[in-house]
């Protein structure tokens, strides 16, 4: 079998028995519907599942669709400055501190670990230190 074979459908059991049972028991719709439906429910996403084969299995990889953008990574802390930033495009620590409401001590740490996610980019230094999403 090899990669067309298997984009349309074509399904050869390896243990017939246990397909069956499989199949009886509701664990399987049919034979050799998986991997069009797989692709069929990506057909509107960005990063589409990637098939790796060689000559005796193939492998699929499925993007996790729970995960879509860097919104997903942040915790309670980071949103709200992610939020300011898409909205003002740079800011400075300060305007962490006002917008959470926190010591400047608390502000310095969650950028410099948002720097360390690398959900932020910095520019400049000292008083002048303005952060920016990263591309």
């Amino acid at each position: 079998m090899n990669l067309p074979d298997i984009m349309l459908g074509i399904s050869i059991a390896n243990n017939n028995r246990l397909a069956s049972l499989f199949y009886r028991l509701m664990l399987i719709e049919a034979y050799g519907t998986g991997v069009p439906k797989i692709f069929d429910s990506y057909k509107k996403e960005k990063v589409k599942p990637r098939i790796e084969t060689s000559d005796n299995a193939f492998k699929i990889t499925l993007p996790n669709r729970n995960e879509p953008g860097i919104d997903t990574q942040l915790n309670r802390s980071e949103k709200p400055i992610v939020e300011l930033l898409r909205q003002e495009g740079r800011i400075k620590r300060k305007e962490v501190e006002k917008q959470l409401g926190i010591s400047q001590s608390m502000a310095g740490r969650i950028v410099r670990d948002m720097v360390d996610k690398e959900i932020l980019d910095v520019r400049g230094q000292g008083k002048n230190t303005e952060y920016l999403l990263k591309d």
